[in-house]
């Protein structure tokens, strides 16, 4: 077949582009159009009487006591746990690529608690602190439960620093701290905030946690936090103070990701 015409290839980017659609229409459909159906019920007065009132549902919502304790405590989470967090997954992978012998025997333990049911470890919890009355119990929790991803993500920026550039360090005469402090960990601050980033995501979803922790839907004030408050508006059929605080705590996650992608291109830069 000489006049037979050549089959037109599909290009790379527009297979690429049909790979995703189903991405894509999942994400629309569960996601985005829920979220602007939420900015839709945080705008009117109630879901019988759909009169627009503007931002009123959002004062309210700001003016809340119980809204402003929650924020409080879920903004000192971020403020006292994340830190510790990053500290102590950087101090375990700067030991895991020492080879430091007793932390290398060990290193499966800080996968665990990614694939430990939280039901489980809840009750070894509630032992340990039944005496405790502050929010140690959840922090120390939302720390053990982070710790895992922190640690292999930190660990695989570690691994990819050459080893040229360290012997190069050590020629001139630095030293441990000066070597971590000036040169590996400011050449993963990319990685670093990445990890901040994550675990500061993840200090918003800790309320399966705190919830089979305390059993109960109002625990004491210290530990009360945003997703009780719209968890609990929820249940009193209060759709305007859920959408308007579910709405307000997607502009604070928005915003402390923003910033930190932000702070990442400036790095990467």
């Amino acid at each position: 077949m000489k006049n037979a015409k050549p089959k037109k290839r599909m290009k790379w980017n527009t297979k690429c582009r049909l790979c995703l659609l189903p991405s894509l229409l999942g994400t629309a459909v569960f996601f985005v159009i829920p979220f602007i159906r939420v900015v839709y019920y945080s705008l009117i007065k109630s879901q019988f009487k759909r009169d627009f009132v503007w931002f009123e549902n959002y004062a309210e919502t700001l003016q809340n006591k119980y809204f402003q304790l929650a924020l409080k405590n879920s903004l000192l989470l971020i403020l006292i746990a994340v830190p510790i967090l990053m500290a102590l997954a950087l101090l375990i992978s700067l030991a895991l690529s020492y080879g430091i012998k007793w932390v290398r025997k060990t290193r499966f333990a800080f996968v665990l608690p990614m694939v430990i049911p939280t039901a489980s470890i809840v009750l070894i919890w509630r032992g340990v602190f039944a005496e405790n009355t502050t929010a140690l119990p959840i922090y120390l929790l939302f720390i053990w439960k982070n710790i895992g991803i922190c640690v292999v993500l930190l660990t695989a920026a570690f691994a990819s620093i050459e080893g040229s550039v360290l012997e190069a360090a050590r020629l001139d005469g630095a030293s441990g701290f000066v070597l971590h402090t000036r040169i590996t960990i400011p050449m993963i601050a990319p990685t670093v905030l990445f990890t901040m980033l994550l675990s500061i995501v993840n200090s918003f979803k800790i309320f399966k946690e705190s919830y089979l922790y305390y059993g109960t839907n109002y625990p004491p004030d210290h530990s009360y936090t945003l997703q009780y408050y719209m968890n609990n508006n929820f249940l009193k059929l209060d759709y305007q103070s859920l959408a308007s605080a579910a709405v307000l705590t997607s502009i604070l996650v928005f915003g402390i990701v923003m910033g930190g992608m932000a702070l990442q291109r400036r790095y990467d830069r």
